[in-house]
């Protein structure tokens, strides 16, 4: 019994520790978002395409998605998303006049990427 239970921890730790560790193979980046509006925005990377169709005002279901999904960044701050590799979409709603931009970027290995905002 005893051996059971000491067989199971290891098993266990190891198996955290390869799914924790990372492996070291991902190329990884930080996308920094700036906000030059004087109102807040709301950010969400990589939105559903559908949402590139949106006309304000937005309707209940619509502030609901947004909300559930988006970084609020507050007006002349930014803030850090860590990304994968590859092309992005970025999303940045004005949470006042409901105006936004869409973005496309795209991240380079473990490098940083900045864009500035303005819906």
């Amino acid at each position: 019994m005893l051996r059971n239970v000491v067989m199971f921890a290891m098993a266990l730790t190891l198996m955290s520790s390869q799914g924790f560790a990372g492996g070291g193979g991902k190329n990884n980046g930080t996308l920094v978002v700036r906000n030059s509006c004087t109102e807040n925005v709301a950010i969400v990377i990589d939105p559903p395409a559908a949402w590139a169709a949106w006309v304000a005002p937005f309707t209940a279901v619509q502030k609901s998605a947004l909300s559930n999904r988006a970084t609020i960044v507050t007006a002349g701050g930014s803030q850090s998303f860590a990304v994968k590799k590859g092309s992005h979409r970025v999303l940045a709603v004005n949470t006042v006049t409901e105006l936004y931009t869409l973005t496309d970027v795209t991240i380079v290995n473990k490098q940083t990427t900045a864009i500035t905002v303005a819906p």
